[in-house]
């Protein structure tokens, strides 16, 4: 599987076809809840994780990405779930998310002039996509460390912290 990640179509039509203020038990109720590939983590990002991931595959079930989606993130258009890819791809920042033990990179990426964040958790040994929201800051997370690779130098990358500053 390559990044070209994208969430099914069909997720997005049973989306459209629930009303607005449908209870999670309903939509997992009505909706399949086991795990299936969306997409691909891109290699260069796995040094990002605390444990890096020897499966690079991303997972969600449908019912959970419904779930979200209606009830926690309406605000996000499906033109963004559908630019999954592209937030893979070419993050403008890749921000770490250890609290409580967390496994979890944030990626940030502006589309249509709007920052949204995608956190995909590493739950060993799966990575999982948790959420797509649009930041409400210009600089979100001001307190959680920046992830950047070190450039190429005669072997493998290795990882640098580019510790925010409040």
């Amino acid at each position: 599987m390559a990044v070209g990640a994208a969430i099914p179509e069909r997720w997005l039509a049973d989306k459209a076809a629930l009303t607005p203020g449908v209870t999670k038990a309903e939509i997992y109720h009505t909706l399949p809840t086991r795990h299936r590939p969306i997409g691909e983590l891109p290699a260069t990002l796995a040094p990002a994780f605390k444990t890096p991931p020897t499966d690079l595959t991303i997972f969600v079930g449908e019912a959970y990405f419904v779930d979200h989606c209606l009830n926690h993130h309406p605000d996000v258009p499906d033109a963004v779930h559908r630019r999954l890819d592209e937030i893979l791809a070419t993050p403008e920042e890749v921000i770490l998310d250890r609290r409580e033990g967390r496994d979890a990179i944030i990626l940030s990426k502006t589309i249509d002039s709007r920052l949204y964040l995608l956190v995909i958790r590493h739950y060993p040994p799966q990575l999982v996509y948790k959420t797509l929201f649009p930041a409400d800051k210009a600089r979100p997370y001001p307190a959680l460390p920046r992830w950047k690779p070190d450039p190429p130098t005669k072997g493998t990358p290795s990882e640098s912290l580019d510790h925010a500053r409040p």
